[in-house]
């Protein structure tokens, strides 16, 4: 995929997200006792294998510039925490439950998330490649410079969602809830989508030829258009 930097944002069409992160800051660590995991802090810290029913932080609590190698966890709660600048590989979460969470400079990979609790949520610069993600509750969330990247989504929800600079590359989405949303620079062409909810508020959105003739018929009936051969 793409990677924009600030010296090529400016042009015509449809603007890429931009990450400035770079994940070789992360290359020198110290190494996280999975025994302690949680109460020796998440900071210039990389843990790997680590297996928990479940994890939870609090309201303001930070991680910061770590690394995740491997995290089944049964439950993750972070409501208004925020993650920072870290990576997350091979993590297999059931459920996560993040409303208010900030998240910045986050890359997730290969990594299974069933539901993602995520509403009213703020997402800078996050990426998540090669996930299978069911549920993601996005809504009233604030989305800037974001990346979906050969993922499987069984459903999205940006009801009353900001979404700016995001992109879905060789994504399959089962259904993409649109209600309401307030989108800039969205990137649909790489989704191959099932159904959409609320198809107005794709306004703002870039889709492909392929995607507008899937669409015509409920863009036609919005339109009050009848269609007849």
């Amino acid at each position: 995929m793409a990677i924009r930097t600030k010296a090529s944002r400016r042009g015509n069409g449809t603007q890429a997200p931009l990450f400035d992160f770079d994940e070789s800051v992360l290359s020198d660590l110290a190494v996280g006792d999975p025994a302690s995991f949680g109460s020796a802090g998440f900071e210039g810290v990389a843990y790997a294998d680590v297996v928990r029913e479940a994890w939870e932080l609090r309201v303001g609590d930070t991680v910061e510039a770590t690394r995740f190698d491997g995290l089944a966890v049964g439950s993750w709660t972070l409501r208004g925490a925020h993650i920072l600048e870290s990576v997350i590989t091979g993590a297999d979460i059931p459920a996560v439950s993040g409303a208010r969470s900030g998240w910045r400079d986050v890359e997730m990979r290969d990594s299974r998330f069933g539901s993602f609790e995520a509403y009213d949520a703020s997402w800078r610069g996050v990426r998540l490649i090669r996930c299978k993600l069911g549920y993601v509750n996005l809504r009233a969330a604030e989305l800037l410079d974001v990346a979906f990247v050969d993922c499987t989504i069984d459903e999205i929800d940006l009801l009353d969602a900001s979404a700016r600079r995001v992109a879905f590359e060789a994504t399959r989405i089962a259904t993409l809830n649109a209600s309401g949303a307030r989108l800039t620079d969205v990137d649909l062409r790489g989704a191959d989508i099932g159904q959409v909810v609320g198809l107005e508020g794709l306004r703002g959105a870039t889709i492909s030829l392929e995607q507008l003739q899937l669409m015509a018929p409920v863009l036609a009936d919005l339109a009050g258009i009848r269609v007849d051969r």
